[in-house]
């Protein structure tokens, strides 16, 4: 699955996000106040090489050298995130 997600990213200004298409290996359900929200969910996503470097992110969020464990906005994926919001279930993974 391919999805826009969310990395922070350190800029001259200090840490900044940077939102960006790549493919992603989980999708899972995140709870705020104990329960489940719609806003946003959590991704292990590869992170392309050229982004890799300027990644703030501590080294338990790196799941490989290659994946990265950050987030996906649902308002920027509503096709994509549908099926699985609708489910109810809480984590889906994919074979890539």
């Amino acid at each position: 699955m391919r999805l826009l997600v969310d990395v922070h990213v350190g800029t001259k200004a200090g840490v900044g996000i940077d939102t960006f298409e790549t493919t992603v290996h989980a999708v899972l359900r995140v709870t705020v106040s104990g329960m489940w929200s719609d806003e946003a969910v959590v991704v292990d996503a590869y992170i392309p090489p050229h982004h890799r470097r300027a990644i703030f992110a501590p080294l338990s969020s790196w799941k490989s050298v290659e994946v990265l464990r950050c987030s996906a906005r649902v308002s920027l994926n509503r096709k994509s995130l549908s099926e699985f919001i609708a489910s109810g279930d809480t984590e889906w993974r994919f074979e890539n």
